[in-house]
């Protein structure tokens, strides 16, 4: 059967879950935890967050912020954040920081010829008023991934949270060796290491990504389907990866499935396909 099909047939679980880092609500697999779609960290079950209530509300209020198009108060909120010294924020963080810069990024159509006047006509939008651009909210993003990356390395953490955490700020870096010892070091079981061997491998473009791909959908991780889609767009089956899109958008409808579908409708515009 392929990744696609897989994919496709995927059998949504019937458990609900809520994200006890950025508050996102999915539904999850049976077990002692899951993996947050939007932030990717790890879930357990049936607990409280392990958050300040005060950190936790900050968080919930940027993804909250994002989701109904305030990224300007997004973006200050996140600020307020980017001094912790909580890796698990830092990580949730991270990948809120990741979205704002995409969203900012692909609100400006840079195709346009000369002056670029649409998007100067769209200078209004709170998204353009926004002081912080796309490349320093990336910058941000990176921050947060090297300041957990550095808070864990000095506690000297080997708990399976900390590893996690830790292989997959250097998968988002792009450090995929350093990623590959942390990895090498761990069993390859349990729901999130074998989360974080599969984004490894789509990212890095392992042979094994299919395969891991694979394991994770049988085992119902929702996210897998966007591993799945991302896995199809790199061997050019564009049409396959953004079908994928639309349905695990249907499942969770979270902003960075519309930003990634639109990356691959712009790619597969430039290669002609």
């Amino acid at each position: 059967m392929s990744l696609y099909h897989t994919a496709r047939t995927f059998k949504l679980p019937e458990s609900k879950a809520r994200c006890t880092y950025c508050s996102t609500e999915y539904m999850r697999v049976e077990g002692q935890y899951s993996i947050c779609p939007l932030c990717e960290s790890i879930v357990a079950t049936g607990e409280k967050s392990p958050l300040d209530p005060a950190l936790l509300s900050k968080l919930a209020g940027i993804k909250v912020s994002i989701t109904k198009g305030s990224y300007l108060e997004a973006a200050e909120n996140a600020e307020t954040l980017a001094t912790s010294q909580d890796p698990k924020v830092l990580y949730a963080l991270a990948s809120l920081y990741k979205l704002l810069s995409d969203i900012t990024y692909l609100d400006v159509d840079y195709s346009l010829k000369a002056f670029m006047e649409r998007n100067a006509d769209n200078k209004n939008n709170e998204t353009k008023r926004n002081k912080h651009n796309a490349m320093h909210l990336e910058s941000r993003n990176r921050e947060c991934l090297h300041k957990c990356i550095e808070i864990l390395e000095l506690s000297g953490a080997s708990d399976e949270q900390s590893i996690f955490i830790k292989a997959m700020a250097e998968i988002k870096l792009k450090r995929y060796a350093h990623a590959t010892i942390i990895l090498s070091k761990q069993p390859d079981k349990g729901l999130a290491l074998m989360y974080a061997n599969m984004v490894l491998a789509t990212d890095s473009k392992e042979k094994t990504a299919e395969k891991r791909i694979t394991a994770l959908l049988k085992a119902g991780e929702t996210s897998a389907i966007f591993y799945a889609a991302k896995y199809l767009a790199m061997r050019k089956e564009f049409d396959n990866a953004e079908r994928l899109i639309d349905i695990i958008s249907a499942f969770v409808n979270l902003p960075k499935y519309g930003i990634y579908k639109k990356k691959i409708s712009s790619v597969a515009q430039a290669a002609g396909v």
